[in-house]
């Protein structure tokens, strides 16, 4: 292959970010893929006509980078209910963004898991993060999640039941150990706007930043083994030459293919077992919440096809059941384990829905115990630099940033002439 000025490392968001903005700078790029499909962790499968996201997703209103790139009309995205039906012991309460003042913030007025005291402070929470901008928050002082719920007067029972499972739905931390400052940016995101769904899946999302690229830019089935100063080496033996790469995989990858450990891998993982129905378990498209989770699996389920009907063939409907605790179970024993879990939640009606698919997202989320610092790209030397969520805070926002920071920083190098000169005269 022809050498290229850059060549990026993954087509999630992060990567397509890149070499958009690359692009639009008139440098040439290459996009390696080991997937058949751009998107990284937040692609779509079709099967049976319906629509199966890698786990649940959704699209953040709060997100400014991916109106940079796209026309989000073309996404078609609906809103989801504006808050969370929780299941705690016998019975379901919507806890609701009481800023949005609907008629369900008596539901959650009502509900038993939470003190009065505690339904003060939790719209004390609400009118905080709304009105503290997302920089102010990235700065406010260090804790886990967990202390900082504690500290600010939350009863144990309402974390446990309502913002364990809620922050496990956002970032996968049942534990709450991660960092408050990463917690926060996130239900500020919730509180303040609603979440939506394209209409062709969250894969559709990096199907159009695609659709912004040159032909040919993405080379799809195509792994790397390693990273040299001016290209890679793919897993097949063959070598592209360019002037700078760009790692944007994730870290685990990122550490395996430039053979160190230069970016903090840690991270969450989750499952999402998909299921058919021929009728919905609720009415509305919100997200439910396991408040019961101290000795259960199932975090949260969710019905994309009251969002969109398009998710679902005709008279169907399709139900997702995320599960974010470690646990040791094979496929069909943790299938068994949450259809006998979620008897309790809708009745035995659920042991007729039909299995579709089982998924196992093993980079989730990067895990912030710590957010010591918001960065959005990383210099390994003078020609190998990385980009992705994993650097900052985990996020479609974050990724896109980060792709966009890390184009500028080459475009300059570039145009300066900082990288290695390489005679092709005879290739």
């Amino acid at each position: 292959m022809k050498p290229t000025d850059v060549i990026v490392i993954g087509a999630g968001f992060s990567g397509l970010s890149a070499a958009y903005y690359l692009q639009q700078k008139g440098i040439s790029v290459k996009v390696v893929e080991a997937a058949s499909q751009v998107g990284g962790r937040a692609r779509s499968d079709k099967m049976n006509g319906f629509t199966l996201d890698r786990g649940v997703h959704f699209y953040h209103h709060s997100t400014t980078e991916l109106s940079k790139i796209i026309n989000l009309r073309n996404l078609e995205l609906k809103n989801t209910y504006p808050g969370y039906l929780l299941k705690y012991e016998d019975t379901f309460n919507l806890f609701t963004n009481p800023l949005y003042q609907t008629v369900d913030t008596i539901s959650t007025a009502l509900a038993k898991n939470a003190t009065f005291t505690d339904k003060i402070r939790l719209f004390g929470l609400y009118a905080k993060l709304k009105t503290t901008s997302y920089n102010k928050l990235v700065k406010e002082t260090e804790s886990s999640t967990f202390e900082y719920l504690s500290k600010n007067g939350f009863s144990k029972k309402l974390i446990d039941s309502f913002f364990r499972p809620m922050i496990a739905a956002s970032i996968f931390d049942y534990n709450l150990q991660s960092s408050s400052r990463l917690s926060k940016v996130y239900l500020k995101s919730l509180f303040q706007d609603h979440v939506a769904l394209p209409k062709n899946g969250i894969g559709s999302i990096a199907a159009e930043i695609e659709k912004k690229l040159k032909p040919n830019t993405v080379l799809y089935k195509t792994k790397v083994k390693r990273v040299e100063d001016d290209g890679v080496e793919l897993v097949n033996g063959e070598f592209l030459e360019s002037k700078f790469v760009i790692i944007a995989t994730n870290a685990i990858n990122a550490n395996e293919i430039t053979n160190s450990k230069s970016i903090d891998a840690e991270c969450s993982h989750v499952s999402t077992i998909y299921f058919s129905t021929d009728k919905a378990p609720v009415s509305k498209p919100v997200v439910m919440l396991n408040g019961d989770n101290g000795t259960t699996l199932v975090n949260h389920v969710f019905v994309p096809s009251l969002l969109h009907p398009e998710y679902a063939p005709e008279n169907k409907h399709l139900v997702a059941v995320n599960i974010v605790k470690e646990h040791d179970l094979d496929d069909d024993e943790l299938m068994e384990k949450c259809l006998s879990e979620l008897t309790g939640w809708f009745g035995l009606k659920v042991m007729d829905w039909q299995h579709l698919k089982t998924y196992h997202i093993k980079y989730a989320m990067p895990f912030k115990p710590i957010l010591d610092e918001v960065r959005f790209t990383k210099k390994i030397n003078d020609t190998i630099y990385v980009c992705g969520d994993s650097l900052s805070v985990g996020s479609m926002e974050s990724a896109l940033r980060s792709g966009r920071e890390t184009a500028d920083l080459i475009a300059v190098q570039l145009m300066k002439g900082n990288y290695k000169q390489t005679d092709y005269s005879f290739q």
